[in-house]
């Protein structure tokens, strides 16, 4: 695996994973009673974030140099690179996130200070709320620069994200039995679930950790064992709570991606292509529903199969355009 230099299986399952946040925030299947069905449908869309930040970790540390701590300019460059996309498509989203203040019907005062805490802690702002994994990513990055710019190695770095993750998770259970929870622990508890809603802003370091070690250890897994393995442990997920889903889901896009990485695909430039595409679906996709749900069926975010599909078209076909706009822009500035 050292020696690859393009992941094709991941750039494909990149965009099969765009499709299906767009399904996420659209609900296809919302009239479906075959719970079969139902539930293969939500096991893959439970993949979707998760993966999209392994990817990140794995890629942006396959293609750096050891030691990490002497190479940390990489991180600091993709870092920026997140942290202005997160900006741009918050600003691009703003008048959807006015539209949802003004039917709100808070105050000016009480939007403003909302806005400043879902901008910085949350990143759901109203039909805009997929860019909270730009923001979540923005912290994952952060904390793991600081903690190998400190020496510590991938796997120290990997166990402290497990224990953030787990305990963000301990906070949302907390929440939910907040009743039962008093004293200065019930205060903490409000106070986090005040400023951080769910605590999903802390949920992609565990994630871009095991995006980081696959690429370190050079792991991978065979195809047949890894599809073995994730449906074992969908199995097994019938049998335990929510709160117990929520820690396995690290292990089995762990086993997912490993598996991926053994899949090979033939070079194509097709695969560079879905990688863009699925960029751009998932940064975009809410406007159209937006504007499909809002504006032409006067209907906010009704959902359906046929929301789902004029979004994902409407997507697909914005996304193709504006990659041929900038290929043909970059052809411009060769011949000059």
């Amino acid at each position: 695996m050292e020696a690859k230099k393009s992941f094709n299986s991941i750039d494909l399952f990149k965009l099969l994973m765009a499709v299906a946040v767009v399904a996420i925030h659209t609900n296809p299947i919302v009239d479906w009673t075959n719970p079969v069905a139902v539930k293969i449908v939500v096991i893959i869309e439970e993949w979707a974030v998760p993966f999209f930040f392994t990817a990140s970790g794995f890629l942006l540390f396959h293609k750096m140099e050891q030691p990490y701590c002497e190479k940390i300019g990489h991180i600091d460059n993709y870092l920026w690179k997140i942290i202005k996309m997160y900006c741009a498509w918050t600003l691009i989203s703003l008048p959807l996130t006015v539209y949802g203040y003004v039917i709100s019907g808070n105050g000016i005062v009480s939007c403003i200070f909302s806005y400043v805490k879902y901008f910085l802690f949350v990143g759901k702002l109203y039909n805009s709320y997929h860019l909270w994994y730009l923001l979540a990513l923005i912290y994952a990055l952060g904390a793991i620069r600081f903690l190998l710019k400190k020496g510590l190695k991938p796997v120290s770095v990997a166990v402290i994200a497990l224990v953030i993750y787990v305990a963000s998770e301990i906070m949302v259970m907390l929440e939910r039995n907040i009743d039962s929870v008093g004293g200065i622990v019930g205060k903490i508890v409000s106070l986090y679930q005040y400023v951080f809603n769910n605590g999903g802003v802390f949920t992609g370091m565990i994630y871009v950790s095991v995006g980081m070690l696959i690429a370190h250890y050079g792991i991978y897994m065979s195809k047949w064992t890894g599809g073995c393995g994730i449906i074992a442990i969908n199995i097994g997920k019938l049998f335990v709570g929510v709160e117990v889903l929520r820690i396995i889901m690290p292990i089995e896009i762990f086993v997912l991606f490993a598996s991926l990485l053994t899949v090979e695909l033939p070079d194509s430039r097709a695969w560079i292509t879905c990688r863009k595409i699925s960029t751009i679906v998932y940064l975009s996709h809410l406007i159209f529903f937006s504007a499909y749900t809002i504006i032409f069926l006067k209907n906010p975010n009704k959902l359906g199969f046929d929301s789902f599909i004029v979004t994902l078209v409407l997507s697909v076909l914005n996304a193709l355009l504006l990659i041929k706009i900038r290929k043909k822009d970059r052809g411009k500035e060769l011949a000059d």
